[in-house]
């Protein structure tokens, strides 16, 4: 029996890590209107776990610029981060890890404490939408509850950091959210 040299079955997981995670098929919505202003979807991805088997939320990226920096990180620019989740626990596949808690980005104990709350009862078909206006602010949606309102621009670059930063969740979702949908 022969064996695959080691690079190669890493080369292999690499792959099918990545692939579901730029899958082609569209699941967020072309275009979000925030606040009055119509944001369109410039990228997309998802985060998979188990070796891309399980498919544990879908990210949308939504803003009337590019997806770069510095396009995003100005707080004249209205944008929206959309999370849809995939997930339904199954006894079968077990997930290793509480997957809610990298939703939340770096942020005051209080800040994750209250938002751990909001997102504990995630279940496939809910909805997190973090989106910025500059008129009103950050605000913090799940399945149409506000769980934070009127925040300072420093929340969403936080969250957009923490999907796009130079420490990312995850290198594919972040080359996903960055290239053209």
């Amino acid at each position: 029996m022969s064996m695959s040299p080691p690079w190669l079955v890493i080369a292999l997981a690499a792959t099918v890590a990545t692939w579901p995670a730029q899958s082609p098929g569209r699941s967020a919505p072309a275009q979000l209107t925030v606040d009055g202003v119509v944001l369109p979807l410039r990228g997309e991805a998802r985060r998979t776990a188990l070796l891309g088997t399980v498919v544990l939320y879908q990210l949308g990226l939504f803003s009337p610029r590019g997806p770069d920096a510095e396009s995003l990180a100005p707080a004249s620019v209205a944008k929206a981060v959309r999370v849809e989740v995939a997930y339904e626990p199954d006894p079968e596949r077990r997930v290793p890890r509480d997957w809610r808690h990298e939703l939340i980005p770096p942020l005051a104990p209080d800040a994750v404490a209250h938002l751990r709350g909001s997102f504990a009862p995630l279940r496939r078909g809910d909805v997190v939408l973090v989106e910025y206006t500059p008129a009103r602010g950050t605000f913090v949606r799940v399945n149409r509850a506000v769980a934070v309102s009127g925040a300072h621009h420093g929340l969403m670059l936080a969250f957009l950091d923490h999907w796009l930063g130079d420490r990312p969740v995850s290198e594919a979702i972040k080359h996903a959210l960055l290239a053209s949908p």
